[in-house]
């Protein structure tokens, strides 16, 4: 498709245009998906928690090896879950470059049509 002018001299290409909507369509997808499993990942962490100092309390009045065994259980679930979340954070460079090359197209494409 060629490029279409606008007014009497600047050219749009359509195309581009649609190209980065696109982009920009699927960036917000991965990142609503992103924030997701991030929020899931939050409320497991903070019921691990919760669960490890509810074993601590309860670990005051008897049973402390029992106790320990499940708040280091608990501990351990925790930490995992962390890492998950590490791991799932990863990709938000990637999604902050894609973002940046987004605007740095709308910025061009805007600074082109004044």
């Amino acid at each position: 498709m060629s490029p279409t002018p606008i007014g009497n001299s600047i050219p749009i290409d359509v195309s581009l245009l649609e190209d980065i909507e696109q982009s920009a369509l699927q960036l917000s997808a991965q990142l609503d998906a992103l924030l997701s499993s991030l929020q899931s990942q939050l409320q497991q962490a903070a019921s691990a928690t919760l669960g490890s100092v509810k074993v601590y309390e309860s670990s005051l009045v008897g049973g402390v090896c029992g106790q320990v065994e499940a708040c280091v259980e608990q501990t351990t679930d925790l930490i995992s879950r962390c890492d998950e979340m590490d791991k799932d954070m990863v990709s938000i460079a990637d999604i902050a470059f894609q973002i940046k090359t987004i605007k740095q197209a709308v910025d061009t494409l805007g600074a082109a049509i004044k």
